[in-house]
């Protein structure tokens, strides 16, 4: 990935800041089910568990996705 000169973005800086922007959006996804819908689950522990597993396992399957270079 070649560096943009200062002041301007290039394709790669624009694809790199999208990739940010939902990895945000992901965490905030997250932050927002773990403060605002697993509070209000009935008494199992057991289903806040399992949603808050789905979710860590998802957001970070989408950031390897997005991420990851391969071996070549």
């Amino acid at each position: 990935m070649k560096g943009s000169p200062k002041y301007q973005l290039n394709r790669d800086d624009l694809s790199a800041i999208a990739r940010g922007a939902l990895l945000a959006a992901g965490g905030a996804v997250m932050a927002y089910l773990s403060t605002e819908v697993l509070p209000n689950l009935d008494e199992s522990t057991t289903a806040g568990a399992v949603l808050a597993g789905v979710g860590a396992t998802l957001l970070n399957l989408l950031r390897k996705f997005m991420t990851d270079q391969g071996n070549s």
